[in-house]
Protein backbone atom coordinates (compact mmCIF):
# COMPACT_ATOMS: atom_id res chain seq x y z
CA UNK A 1 0.00 0.00 0.00
CA UNK A 2 1.50 3.32 -0.43
CA UNK A 3 0.16 6.63 1.07
CA UNK A 4 0.69 10.62 -0.03
CA UNK A 5 2.18 12.02 2.59
CA UNK A 6 2.55 15.70 4.12
CA UNK A 7 5.00 16.03 6.75
CA UNK A 8 4.98 18.74 9.22
CA UNK A 9 7.73 18.67 11.14
CA UNK A 10 10.29 21.10 13.71
CA UNK A 11 13.71 19.15 13.31
CA UNK A 12 14.79 18.19 16.04
CA UNK A 13 16.64 15.01 15.98
CA UNK A 14 13.82 12.96 16.51
CA UNK A 15 12.23 14.45 13.47
CA UNK A 16 15.32 13.67 11.48
CA UNK A 17 15.51 10.06 12.49
CA UNK A 18 11.34 10.47 11.13
CA UNK A 19 12.81 11.65 7.88
CA UNK A 20 15.22 9.15 7.76
CA UNK A 21 12.69 6.27 7.82
CA UNK A 22 9.91 7.85 5.38
CA UNK A 23 13.23 8.69 3.10
CA UNK A 24 14.37 4.51 3.38
CA UNK A 25 10.56 3.25 1.93
CA UNK A 26 10.04 4.97 -1.33
CA UNK A 27 7.66 2.24 -2.12
CA UNK A 28 5.51 3.15 0.61
CA UNK A 29 5.84 6.88 0.84
CA UNK A 30 4.87 9.87 -1.92
CA UNK A 31 6.24 12.63 0.18
CA UNK A 32 4.33 15.40 -1.48
CA UNK A 33 5.98 17.98 0.82
CA UNK A 34 7.43 18.61 3.96
CA UNK A 35 6.51 21.98 5.88
CA UNK A 36 8.00 22.90 8.86
CA UNK A 37 6.36 25.12 12.15
CA UNK A 38 8.74 26.41 14.88
CA UNK A 39 8.64 24.00 18.07
CA UNK A 40 11.88 22.53 19.06
CA UNK A 41 13.58 25.32 17.61
CA UNK A 42 13.00 28.15 16.00
CA UNK A 43 11.53 28.59 12.04
CA UNK A 44 14.35 29.38 10.47
CA UNK A 45 16.33 26.95 12.63
CA UNK A 46 13.60 23.86 11.32
CA UNK A 47 13.26 24.68 7.86
CA UNK A 48 16.86 25.24 7.84
CA UNK A 49 17.40 21.66 9.16
CA UNK A 50 14.57 20.33 7.08
CA UNK A 51 16.35 21.14 3.68
CA UNK A 52 19.76 19.80 4.61
CA UNK A 53 17.80 16.68 5.60
CA UNK A 54 16.22 15.87 2.23
CA UNK A 55 19.36 16.77 0.32
CA UNK A 56 21.47 14.77 2.96
CA UNK A 57 19.16 11.73 2.40
CA UNK A 58 17.92 12.09 -1.37
CA UNK A 59 14.61 12.42 -0.67
CA UNK A 60 12.97 14.30 -3.57
CA UNK A 61 10.39 16.84 -1.75
CA UNK A 62 9.17 20.36 -1.73
CA UNK A 63 10.01 22.31 1.38
CA UNK A 64 7.31 24.76 2.77
CA UNK A 65 7.80 27.16 5.70
CA UNK A 66 5.00 27.56 7.97
CA UNK A 67 4.13 29.39 11.19
CA UNK A 68 6.88 30.51 13.01
CA UNK A 69 5.15 30.04 16.74
CA UNK A 70 1.93 29.04 18.55
CA UNK A 71 -1.64 30.30 17.45
CA UNK A 72 -1.70 32.71 20.33
CA UNK A 73 1.19 32.14 22.91
CA UNK A 74 5.16 32.94 22.51
CA UNK A 75 7.09 29.95 21.34
CA UNK A 76 9.52 28.18 23.60
CA UNK A 77 12.53 26.66 21.70
CA UNK A 78 13.55 22.97 23.11
CA UNK A 79 17.22 23.70 22.99
CA UNK A 80 18.14 22.03 25.93
CA UNK A 81 16.97 18.60 24.44
CA UNK A 82 18.19 19.26 20.40
CA UNK A 83 20.85 21.60 20.80
CA UNK A 84 21.45 25.17 19.46
CA UNK A 85 21.14 23.94 15.90
CA UNK A 86 18.05 21.19 16.60
CA UNK A 87 20.39 18.12 15.33
CA UNK A 88 22.48 17.50 18.36
CA UNK A 89 26.31 17.85 17.78
CA UNK A 90 25.77 16.49 13.79
CA UNK A 91 26.82 19.47 11.27
CA UNK A 92 25.18 18.54 8.01
CA UNK A 93 26.16 19.55 4.77
CA UNK A 94 25.21 23.20 3.45
CA UNK A 95 22.39 22.77 0.33
CA UNK A 96 21.30 25.15 -2.29
CA UNK A 97 17.50 23.83 -1.41
CA UNK A 98 15.07 26.42 -1.06
CA UNK A 99 11.42 26.46 0.48
CA UNK A 100 8.69 26.84 -1.96
CA UNK A 101 7.25 30.58 -1.73
CA UNK A 102 3.88 29.60 0.32
CA UNK A 103 2.99 29.37 3.60
CA UNK A 104 2.88 25.89 4.78
CA UNK A 105 -0.92 25.54 5.04
CA UNK A 106 -1.41 27.24 1.69
CA UNK A 107 1.04 24.95 0.56
CA UNK A 108 -0.75 21.88 2.32
CA UNK A 109 -4.16 22.76 0.89
CA UNK A 110 -3.22 22.98 -3.05
CA UNK A 111 -1.07 19.41 -2.39
CA UNK A 112 -4.34 18.26 -1.19
CA UNK A 113 -6.58 19.43 -3.67
CA UNK A 114 -4.09 18.22 -6.54
CA UNK A 115 -4.58 14.55 -5.49
CA UNK A 116 -6.06 12.57 -8.06
CA UNK A 117 -9.71 12.09 -7.89
CA UNK A 118 -9.83 8.92 -5.08
CA UNK A 119 -6.77 9.60 -3.71
CA UNK A 120 -6.60 11.05 -0.15
CA UNK A 121 -3.51 12.57 2.28
CA UNK A 122 -2.25 11.38 5.27
CA UNK A 123 -0.96 14.19 7.40
CA UNK A 124 2.12 12.77 9.51
CA UNK A 125 2.67 16.40 12.11
CA UNK A 126 5.78 15.50 14.18
CA UNK A 127 5.51 19.27 16.12
CA UNK A 128 2.98 21.49 17.35
CA UNK A 129 -0.26 21.33 15.28
CA UNK A 130 -0.72 24.91 14.77
CA UNK A 131 -0.06 24.07 10.82
CA UNK A 132 -2.36 21.59 11.04
CA UNK A 133 -5.36 23.61 12.29
CA UNK A 134 -4.61 26.96 10.34
CA UNK A 135 -5.20 24.36 7.70
CA UNK A 136 -8.25 22.99 8.97
CA UNK A 137 -9.47 26.62 9.71
CA UNK A 138 -8.94 28.67 6.50
CA UNK A 139 -9.64 25.36 3.96
CA UNK A 140 -12.08 23.41 5.45
CA UNK A 141 -12.91 21.64 1.99
CA UNK A 142 -9.70 20.16 2.61
CA UNK A 143 -11.29 17.73 5.43
CA UNK A 144 -12.45 15.23 2.82
CA UNK A 145 -9.48 14.61 1.13
CA UNK A 146 -7.55 13.76 4.37
CA UNK A 147 -7.73 10.14 4.76
CA UNK A 148 -6.13 10.57 8.79
CA UNK A 149 -3.59 12.03 10.82
CA UNK A 150 -0.74 10.59 12.39
CA UNK A 151 0.76 12.70 14.93
CA UNK A 152 3.35 12.36 17.58
CA UNK A 153 2.08 14.33 20.55
CA UNK A 154 0.17 13.92 23.85
CA UNK A 155 -0.18 11.49 26.69
CA UNK A 156 -2.17 9.56 28.78
CA UNK A 157 -0.39 8.74 31.68
CA UNK A 158 1.57 11.93 32.34
CA UNK A 159 3.99 14.53 30.49
CA UNK A 160 7.37 15.37 29.69
CA UNK A 161 7.59 19.13 29.60
CA UNK A 162 5.56 19.49 32.80
CA UNK A 163 3.79 16.97 35.15
CA UNK A 164 1.12 16.52 32.86
CA UNK A 165 1.86 18.10 29.43
CA UNK A 166 3.88 16.70 26.44
CA UNK A 167 6.08 19.00 25.27
CA UNK A 168 4.44 19.31 21.51
CA UNK A 169 0.50 19.49 23.02
CA UNK A 170 1.90 22.27 25.50
CA UNK A 171 3.29 24.36 22.91
CA UNK A 172 0.42 25.23 21.41
CA UNK A 173 -2.43 23.42 22.96
CA UNK A 174 -4.88 25.89 21.25
CA UNK A 175 -3.74 24.22 18.09
CA UNK A 176 -3.90 20.56 18.87
CA UNK A 177 -7.89 21.26 20.12
CA UNK A 178 -8.83 22.82 16.68
CA UNK A 179 -7.04 19.23 15.26
CA UNK A 180 -8.23 16.57 17.68
CA UNK A 181 -12.16 18.15 17.40
CA UNK A 182 -12.09 18.29 13.98
CA UNK A 183 -13.87 15.45 13.12
CA UNK A 184 -10.33 13.90 11.07
CA UNK A 185 -9.33 9.98 11.96
CA UNK A 186 -6.45 10.37 14.31
CA UNK A 187 -3.46 7.86 15.80
CA UNK A 188 -2.30 9.57 19.02
CA UNK A 189 1.17 8.38 18.97
CA UNK A 190 2.04 9.52 22.55
CA UNK A 191 4.71 9.60 25.59
CA UNK A 192 2.95 6.19 26.48
CA UNK A 193 4.34 4.11 23.69
CA UNK A 194 7.22 6.70 22.30
CA UNK A 195 8.57 6.11 25.58
CA UNK A 196 8.83 2.38 24.49
CA UNK A 197 10.62 3.14 21.39
CA UNK A 198 14.26 3.97 21.00
CA UNK A 199 18.20 3.47 20.75
CA UNK A 200 20.53 1.60 23.61
CA UNK A 201 23.71 3.50 24.45
CA UNK A 202 25.56 0.86 23.12
CA UNK A 203 23.00 0.45 19.63
CA UNK A 204 24.24 4.72 19.18
CA UNK A 205 27.36 3.74 19.69
CA UNK A 206 27.23 1.37 16.51
CA UNK A 207 26.33 3.73 14.57
CA UNK A 208 29.06 6.63 15.41
CA UNK A 209 31.78 3.93 14.34
CA UNK A 210 29.77 2.76 10.91
CA UNK A 211 31.31 3.17 7.57
CA UNK A 212 28.11 4.96 6.17
CA UNK A 213 28.37 8.48 6.36
CA UNK A 214 24.37 8.46 7.25
CA UNK A 215 24.75 6.18 9.81
CA UNK A 216 27.28 7.98 11.40
CA UNK A 217 24.92 11.44 11.16
CA UNK A 218 22.84 10.03 12.77
CA UNK A 219 24.74 8.37 15.62
CA UNK A 220 26.20 12.00 16.07
CA UNK A 221 22.75 13.13 16.37
CA UNK A 222 21.40 10.36 18.70
CA UNK A 223 24.74 10.90 20.91
CA UNK A 224 23.54 13.81 22.01
CA UNK A 225 20.61 12.75 23.88
CA UNK A 226 22.96 11.28 26.46
CA UNK A 227 24.88 14.63 26.80
CA UNK A 228 21.38 16.02 28.07
CA UNK A 229 20.15 16.32 31.95
CA UNK A 230 17.21 13.81 30.22
CA UNK A 231 19.37 11.39 29.52
CA UNK A 232 22.66 11.62 31.07
CA UNK A 233 21.85 8.63 33.38
CA UNK A 234 20.01 6.60 31.36
CA UNK A 235 20.53 3.36 28.95
CA UNK A 236 17.98 3.97 26.62
CA UNK A 237 17.03 7.37 24.45
CA UNK A 238 13.28 7.25 22.95
CA UNK A 239 12.55 8.25 19.35
CA UNK A 240 9.53 9.94 19.67
CA UNK A 241 8.79 10.88 16.09
CA UNK A 242 9.32 8.12 14.24
CA UNK A 243 7.14 5.94 15.89
CA UNK A 244 4.79 7.86 13.22
CA UNK A 245 6.10 6.49 10.50
CA UNK A 246 6.88 2.82 11.83
CA UNK A 247 2.80 2.45 12.58
CA UNK A 248 2.29 3.26 8.86
CA UNK A 249 4.71 0.60 8.09
CA UNK A 250 4.36 -1.35 10.88
CA UNK A 251 0.98 -1.08 12.52
CA UNK A 252 1.26 -4.65 13.44
CA UNK A 253 3.81 -4.39 15.91
CA UNK A 254 1.58 -1.49 17.72
CA UNK A 255 -1.80 -1.66 19.83
CA UNK A 256 -3.80 0.70 21.16
CA UNK A 257 -7.46 2.18 22.06
CA UNK A 258 -9.94 3.93 20.96
CA UNK A 259 -10.78 6.98 23.07
CA UNK A 260 -12.42 10.56 23.58
CA UNK A 261 -9.40 12.42 23.70
CA UNK A 262 -9.55 16.30 25.16
CA UNK A 263 -7.05 19.30 25.26
CA UNK A 264 -6.57 21.16 28.12
CA UNK A 265 -6.40 24.84 27.43
CA UNK A 266 -5.98 26.76 30.17
CA UNK A 267 -3.20 28.57 31.93
CA UNK A 268 -2.88 26.47 35.06
CA UNK A 269 -1.41 23.08 36.14
CA UNK A 270 -2.74 21.43 33.20
CA UNK A 271 -2.05 23.18 29.99
CA UNK A 272 -1.49 21.08 27.15
CA UNK A 273 -2.68 17.90 28.83
CA UNK A 274 -4.24 15.84 26.22
CA UNK A 275 -7.29 14.06 29.03
CA UNK A 276 -8.19 10.65 27.75
CA UNK A 277 -11.49 9.39 28.48
CA UNK A 278 -11.03 5.25 29.69
CA UNK A 279 -14.33 5.55 30.84
CA UNK A 280 -15.87 1.95 29.52
CA UNK A 281 -19.46 3.55 30.02
CA UNK A 282 -18.73 7.04 28.85
CA UNK A 283 -20.92 8.17 25.80
CA UNK A 284 -18.24 10.69 24.22
CA UNK A 285 -17.56 9.57 21.05
CA UNK A 286 -14.04 8.57 20.15
CA UNK A 287 -11.89 10.67 17.89
CA UNK A 288 -8.58 9.27 18.12
CA UNK A 289 -6.46 5.80 18.44
CA UNK A 290 -4.44 6.13 21.16
CA UNK A 291 -1.28 3.64 20.82
CA UNK A 292 -0.26 2.51 24.22
CA UNK A 293 1.96 -0.58 23.38
CA UNK A 294 4.71 -1.74 20.86
CA UNK A 295 7.09 -4.06 20.00
CA UNK A 296 10.43 -2.00 21.48
CA UNK A 297 12.54 -5.09 19.92
CA UNK A 298 10.71 -5.06 15.94
CA UNK A 299 11.00 -1.09 16.25
CA UNK A 300 14.73 -1.29 16.84
CA UNK A 301 15.37 -3.72 14.36
CA UNK A 302 13.47 -2.21 11.30
CA UNK A 303 14.36 1.57 12.31
CA UNK A 304 18.17 0.04 12.15
CA UNK A 305 17.66 -1.39 8.80
CA UNK A 306 16.39 2.03 7.73
CA UNK A 307 19.16 3.85 8.38
CA UNK A 308 21.37 0.97 7.10
CA UNK A 309 19.90 1.16 3.69
CA UNK A 310 21.67 4.74 3.22
CA UNK A 311 24.64 3.36 1.13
Amino acid sequence: MKYHILFDCDPGIDDAVAFALAGAHPEVFVMDGVTTVAGNQTSERVTGNALKLIAFLGIDAPVARGAAGPLLREIIPAGDIHGSTGLGNCVLPETDRTVVPEFAPEFMCRKIRELPRGERMVLVPTGPLTNIALLLKAFPDCREKIDRIVLMGGSMSGGNITVSAEFNIWEDPEAAAIVFESGIPIVMCGLDVTMQCGFRREQVRQLLRDESEVARAYGEMMNFYFETTVYEKQEKIAIHDAVTFMYLLHPEIFSGREMHVQIDCSEGLNRGMTVCDTRVWSDAKPNALVLLQADSDKFEEYLLEAIHSYR
